[in-house]
């Protein structure tokens, strides 16, 4: 299958911190994700995301691949992608934002949160994209007031041509898109909600991004444009379903509960590998075809939550149970050479026959019974403990080999703490401890598709919050995270070649400076090691691939004080050298990213609108990106978005 695996700390905002990607909800033509983010750490808000994190990158690691995401803060094993018709945005939560959140994980937590439901009177939003480069498309969102409030029924659709990979360069790298959602929410009484949701999306004509492998410490040689092959499009959808309900079962005891099911299937898909390239780009070319690849999910969690006071002391008991079961089909792939090329020559070579072999079936199931117990004390202290015991079990059948057995019975723990030593200054610290999934092989790869087994990590965490005013927050923390390194050996193949150890600061100020001016600005920095007996025979250098030692972000957003119908924002976005290579002879230089955008509100109809422009790396930063672990990818370039939000 061909998943991101690894991310790497650029990678997470390599698109400059604007989700380009098929996303709009109902009634927002005048949300900016800046004016609501309580950090710099990460959000995401209708088509653009800001913060130095994303749903792909946390800390150098990604917490979807590791299995940590929740809608509306339940447990939910993600394979397919979910659009805007049916997710409001999403929040990162690391550090401060982590205390008191039920079962944290130690790559931090991507939260989604299921579209809103108004008031009860109908409502539709459309907003109409271009850019950036081929990009375009057109989205309807509505909510349907079946019942009034009692039952509501957020929809939508979208149709448009979009980047295929968020790591995709800037001309040509396209794919047809359809997606398709709806959200209904039953409000029974004032005590039970009923919530479900339907995500459609289908990729088609998706063209392939080549993969360029150095043979010497050296970066290949600049291209302009696109250097793709015409045949190879690739195609694919996902579907996710879900049903959650909320009830008040007592006065004291609630009830949240969720079950969802994600599928992720490739009828074809591709790999497109420059390799051994030499300094003037002159490599081996080998393709890569696919058969059908898939996998899916049911998964689901059950909690119980009771609430009690004592005096000025709020006691939370949690009862937990979560689970999920995955099925995989994969591998099977042909690789075939088919000569050399010269990188930026745009060599289009004909179709191979590729020959396809069996497929590896990838089960896992993992089930989880927890309980934690918080403490909070109004405006002083909020203190929580939980265990978990987890149980796993991963069974693979590949063709020609025995049937591999893989289990794994783990306690794990966790305790955080925040404490107000005086009311703008809070401490707060964290330990947990997890079970997370290591994700899937490159294309580059002898073992290429290949899901690699859980592993168990631990995450500690330390910091304080100052509040400078009452709409502008600082958050100071250092961190340090353990998890096994899974890259290519010496032979090629994709295993655990030692343990990483990430310790870092991270810093972000972020809020409102005056009625006019609202800022971001996070600092990263820190070194992801590697860790092991005899790394040096495996060609494994002391640090982690694709992991600069500092990342800096800054967000402004400016509101003209005569004309507050218009604003202007721009982004500093700049990560230090990563290694690129595994030996680490090889480094990508140091970048600087700069970008300006602008909003202009107004009105269609007698209804609120919003025009977006979007002026991407203007400074004309032409580089290589670190997309996989290792390989290089082209940099999107200089490139214009813009689009309209009208609410109806």
């Amino acid at each position: 299958m061909q998943r991101v695996r690894k991310s790497s700390w650029p990678a997470g905002a390599a698109v400059l911190c604007l989700a380009v990607a098929p996303f709009a909800h109902a009634q927002h033509a005048s949300d900016d994700p800046l004016a609501i983010a309580d950090d710099a750490f990460g959000l995401t808000l209708g088509l653009e995301s800001i913060g130095l994190y994303g749903p792909g990158g946390v800390r150098g690691f990604n917490p979807q691949v590791a299995g940590n995401v929740r809608i509306n803060g339940l447990y939910f094993d993600q394979q397919g992608g979910l659009s805007g018709r049916v997710i409001e945005g999403s929040t990162i939560r690391i550090g401060v934002s982590e205390v008191g959140y039920p079962f944290p994980a130690p790559t931090g937590i991507v939260d989604y949160d299921l579209r809103h439901v108004g008031d009860g009177t109908a409502t539709a939003t459309v907003v109409a994209s271009l850019g950036p480069f081929q990009n375009r498309g057109l989205s309807l969102d509505g909510d349907i007031p079946v019942l009034g409030r009692n039952l509501q029924l957020p929809i939508g659709a979208s149709s448009q041509i979009v980047t295929n990979s968020p790591y995709a360069g800037d001309k040509g790298y396209t794919a047809k898109y359809l997606d398709f959602g709806a959200s209904p929410q039953w409000t029974a009484n004032d005590r039970i909600t009923l919530r479900a949701f339907i995500d459609w999306q289908q990729y088609t004509s998706a063209r392939t991004m080549p993969l360029v492998f150095p043979a010497g410490a050296f970066i290949p040689p600049t291209v302009d444009g696109y250097i793709g092959q015409n045949w190879a499009l690739g195609a694919s959808w996902s579907e996710n379903y879900g049903a959650l309900i909320t009830a008040q079962l007592t006065p004291h005891w609630y009830l949240s509960a969720g079950v969802f099911r994600s599928i992720f299937d490739q009828p074809e898909s591709y790999s497109d590998l420059y390799l051994n390239s030499n300094p003037v780009g002159l490599a081996d070319h080998r393709v890569v075809g696919y058969p059908e690849q898939s996998i899916a999910s049911t998964s689901g969690e059950v909690r119980l939550t009771g609430h009690y006071l004592t005096g000025p002391l709020r006691h939370e008991l949690i009862l937990d149970a979560r689970g999920r079961d995955t099925l995989a089909t994969y591998g099977g792939s042909d690789a075939v050479d088919v000569g050399p090329a010269l990188v930026a020559a745009d060599a289009q070579v004909r179709r191979p026959a590729f020959i396809y072999g069996a497929r590896t079936n990838d089960r896992a199931q993992l089930w989880s019974m927890g309980t934690a117990y918080r403490l909070q004390w109004q405006g002083r202290a909020d203190l929580a403990v939980g265990v978990q015991r987890e149980s796993y079990d991963k069974i693979v059948v590949t063709p020609g080999l025995p049937i591999a057995h893989l289990e794994d019975r783990p306690l794990r723990a966790y305790a955080t703490a925040a404490v107000t030593l005086a009311k703008p200054v809070t401490l707060y610290g964290s330990y947990t401890q997890g079970l997370e999934e290591s994700g899937t092989a490159p294309g580059n790869a002898e073992n290429r598709g290949m899901i690699l087994p859980a592993a168990r990590t631990q995450q500690q965490d330390a910091g304080f919050r100052f509040e400078l005013t009452p709409k502008l927050k600082l958050i100071t923390g250092a961190f340090e995270i353990e998890k096994p390194y899974f890259n290519l050996d010496t032979r090629n193949t994709d295993r655990q070649l030692g343990t990483q150890r990430a310790r870092g600061v991270e810093v972000s100020l972020s809020g409102e400076v005056s009625e006019q001016l609202k800022l971001s600005f996070g600092v990263l920095a820190g070194k992801v090691a590697i860790i092991g007996s005899d790394l040096g025979a495996e060609g494994v250098g002391p640090v982690a691939v694709g992991q600069p030692r500092t990342t800096y972000l800054f967000n402004a957003d400016y509101h003209l004080k005569g004309w507050p119908a218009l604003s202007f924002d721009g982004i500093y976005y700049r990560f230090g050298a990563a290694p690129a290579s595994v030996d680490n002879t090889l480094y990508n230089p140091e970048q600087t990213i700069l970008s300006l955008g602008s909003r202009y509100r107004f009105k269609v109809l007698g209804h609120p609108a919003t025009l977006r422009l979007f002026w991407q790396n203007f400074n004309k930063e032409d580089f290589w990106n670190l997309g996989l672990s290792p390989g290089f990818l082209q940099f999107p370039g200089q490139s214009i978005l813009g689009y309209v939000t009208a609410d109806f």
